[in-house]
């Protein structure tokens, strides 16, 4: 190019003219681009409605960026006015209450069905979507057993066991705070004559008040058939001062206790005692006390469960 020509280009572009040219080539071109098809991401605004007292929100609303396939213009629009979409808190399906969190599949469900225009996003680029929500209150439950349906004559050798030692509750601290106890119910066909392993579901009327841990655990037994048996024991007076000379009247009672079928015959009662502990009342009666009962033996009764004392002058 000539030096004549290099500065008739150099006082074009400087001319009124050549700006405008300029102008018009940059608008066609950011028209152009804009007009191409761009796979990128935009943000979306997701608010939540908090309805639930399970859940205290720390933020109203929070944006999610989603992968879309469209136009520049489309684009451009979209990062300037991001689409908003609501979420009920209280009908979100949160697994983890301890890490609240959705699935990029659920927000995509919940953006189509509100936005069904060409211009929706394919998808959300995460597996996850933390929630800025927090658990209002958390408390542990032991585990106990609504009705145990043992057939007649038939008891627990042992205590029950649970598949787990507690189960957590996540809801309002006014309802947690009324809520003393956790109750299941054993799914059972019929009565218990053997040891099992069952299945055991929360009481509907506690299960509707708090988000649970565990709704359904397991719950084993020892079961056997247990056989009535009576003995006679001997008082035997304890804590009497030496000055004091006492009658008991009776001076014997009845022990009758429920033992195991199968250790009936081997079964030792050599450790029972029944005992009287002296103490002065105005009533003239002491209660008995029944020592060395062991953990078989079971629905214990005393007759008489309580003597009279005199003291001999």
């Amino acid at each position: 190019m000539s030096k004549k020509q290099k500065t008739s280009k150099k006082r074009f572009l400087n001319s009124k003219q050549g700006i405008l040219f300029l102008v018009f080539a940059a608008v066609i071109w950011t028209l152009s681009a804009l007009s191409n098809t761009y796979n990128t991401t935009v943000p979306v605004q997701v608010e939540l409605i908090s309805d639930s007292e399970i859940f205290i929100p720390l933020s109203s609303s929070f944006q999610v960026p989603a992968q879309v396939s469209s136009s520049g213009f489309s684009i451009l629009y979209r990062r300037f006015f991001p689409r908003k979409i609501e979420l009920v808190v209280s009908k979100l399906p949160i697994k983890d209450f301890e890490n609240p969190m959705i699935s990029s599949t659920f927000l995509y469900d919940a953006y189509v069905a509100k936005f069904s225009s060409a211009n929706r996003i394919t998808s959300f680029g995460y597996g996850t979507v933390d929630l800025p929500i927090t658990l209002a209150s958390r408390k542990s439950y032991a585990p106990s057993i609504s009705y145990l349906p043992l057939a007649n004559g038939y008891q627990l050798m042992a205590p029950l066991k649970f598949s787990v030692d507690s189960v957590s509750a996540f809801g309002s601290k006014k309802t947690l705070s009324r809520l003393n106890k956790v109750v299941f119910e054993l799914d059972f066909q019929e009565e218990l004559k053997s040891n099992f392993t069952l299945q055991a579901k929360l009481v509907d009327s506690i299960a509707k008040m708090a988000y649970w841990s565990s709704n359904v655990i397991e719950v084993s037994g020892i079961v056997d058939r247990y056989s009535d048996v009576t003995y006679s024991l001997p008082l035997i007076l304890v804590n009497v001062p030496e000055s004091v000379a006492l009658t008991l009247t009776p001076n014997q009672v009845k022990v009758k206790f429920a033992v195991p079928l199968s250790r009936l015959k081997s079964f030792d009662v050599s450790a029972l005692r029944a005992e009287v502990d002296f103490e002065k009342s105005e009533s003239g009666q002491l209660p008995v006390n029944i020592l060395g009962l062991s953990t078989e033996m079971k629905q214990v009764s005393v007759s008489p469960s309580s003597v009279s004392y005199f003291i001999v002058e």
